[in-house]
């Protein structure tokens, strides 16, 4: 990667819908170039996909939590299939430490809160915390988009 591409990636984090027009006028290459560089971008996997960010709380799911949750059989893949299928899950992570996995969840009341923990309990102990805001989310460490860093 070049300087080019972090600029690129630069402005592509901060505005994932940027015209090549408008993408070649702020790294100063031309449109055709800035596409072919999008384009290894993509098939080398560096870009791995394009998404809008939704305020669920507009879709009537203002209570958002982070649930740890410690499986408790060795069937962990079956539970982690089964994890999947949860409506109420917006993602998952495989983490280390004390819990296996850690959640995210967007509900409509403290009582459809409550049913989750409920279902979920069947997999294992579970710990949950509310989150209160979102100072930041999404962002990709500014040291990766800086030359001179390691990456080729």
């Amino acid at each position: 990667m070049d300087k080019y591409d972090r600029l690129i990636l630069t402005a592509l984090i901060e505005d994932g819908r940027l015209s090549f027009a408008e993408l070649a006028r702020r790294v100063n290459l031309s449109p055709p170039a800035v596409a072919e560089r999008v384009a290894k971008l993509e098939s080398s996997g560096v870009i791995s996909g394009y998404q809008a960010n939704v305020d669920v709380s507009k879709l009537g799911l203002p209570i958002e939590c982070m649930i740890e949750l410690r499986i408790a059989t060795h069937q962990s893949h079956s539970s982690l299939a089964a994890l999947e299928r949860f409506p109420e899950l917006t993602s998952c992570y495989r983490v280390t430490g004390d819990a296996c996995v850690i959640m995210h969840a967007a509900v409509a009341s403290m009582n459809e809160l409550q049913s989750l923990i409920d279902r979920l309990s069947e997999y294992g102990a579970s710990k949950t915390s509310i989150i209160l805001s979102t100072p930041f989310n999404g962002r990709v460490p500014t040291s990766l988009l800086q030359p001179g860093n390691g990456q080729h």
